[in-house]
């Protein structure tokens, strides 16, 4: 299979046209690799297939043309759901407003997620809905930091919990989405999410990225065939090659066994003095 791996679909971003393009050509899938509760209504208004990590994880189902108006939400009992003059939506309970409504946007009031504050009005959790109305994720903070996120499954169990100390991850839990029993531990993102891919794909994949960053470091332990397409200049604000990049072309990084560049770029990286055994030059 060949698939663009991305972090989430950007509709509209110029790269994410060219990935799309190739996704056509080749009869390839989207491999989403962060949070992503629109995933499946982006996938049907682009046009394309494709894998969400943590849907594949979580083992959710997903069910087409179904949403959560926004007055259908389950909340505390005998509280009302309240639209204010300026369209949002607020939770009122007896007389206070102990939380708000977020919708999509371009839907009729499809509930995106619902925010609850504390007393003193600090930020308490919030339920993130998916497209299709369902429970996607929980949040929970304290002190307006956030401490835990729980990605659910179809039944409401939390199967990935992110646990954070200020503001960074620092314990990632994966459970068996039929047992509950923890099976993978995790210290960082990376190790999450390069060890989870590495179980997706096989050596009969293809992989394309268009970026540096996790995209690349998700592929650390992946059999499959690598490359990278460079759609930004590969120098860095002092005008030397980008780190990761010159990791790849010097084979530090040997899980990226290719990398495409237009003619501009190639020429840059010809004048660097770089190995250039990896490189090809795209005339499409």
């Amino acid at each position: 299979m060949n698939y663009e791996l991305v972090t989430v679909i950007k509709p509209n971003n110029p790269i994410w046209a060219k990935q799309k393009e190739r996704l056509k050509h080749s009869d390839g899938q989207v491999l989403s690799i962060s949070p992503s509760p629109c995933f499946n209504r982006l996938k049907q208004i682009e046009g394309i297939k494709g894998i969400n990590l943590l849907d594949n994880i979580t083992k959710r189902a997903h069910i087409p043309n179904q949403f959560l108006f926004f007055n259908q939400i389950p909340t505390v009992t005998g509280s009302e759901i309240y639209m204010n003059t300026d369209r949002s939506i607020s939770i009122i309970s007896e007389g206070e407003e102990i939380g708000s409504v977020i919708t999509y946007a371009g839907t009729r009031r499809h509930v995106k997620e619902v925010r609850y504050i504390n007393p003193d009005q600090s930020l308490d959790f919030i339920e993130e809905y998916s497209d299709d109305g369902s429970l996607y994720s929980n949040i929970f903070y304290y002190n307006n930091k956030v401490q835990e996120i729980d990605f659910l499954n179809t039944q409401k169990f939390p199967v990935v919990s992110y646990y954070f100390y200020e503001n960074v991850i620092t314990l990632i839990a994966v459970k068996n989405p039929i047992t509950l029993e923890v099976e993978h531990k995790y210290n960082n993102l990376n190790q999450f999410v390069s060890d989870q891919l590495a179980k997706l794909v096989t050596e009969h994949d293809q992989i394309s990225i268009s970026f540096l960053g996790i995209e690349l470091m998700a592929l650390e332990h992946t059999q499959s065939t690598n490359t990278l397409y460079l759609e930004e200049s590969p120098l860095n604000e002092a005008g030397e090659i980008k780190g990761n990049l010159l990791s790849i072309l010097t084979n530090q990084v040997q899980f990226v066994h290719k990398v495409v560049v237009n003619e501009a770029n190639y020429a840059i990286l010809k004048s660097k003095n770089v190995p250039l055994d990896k490189v090809v030059i795209n005339n499409g």
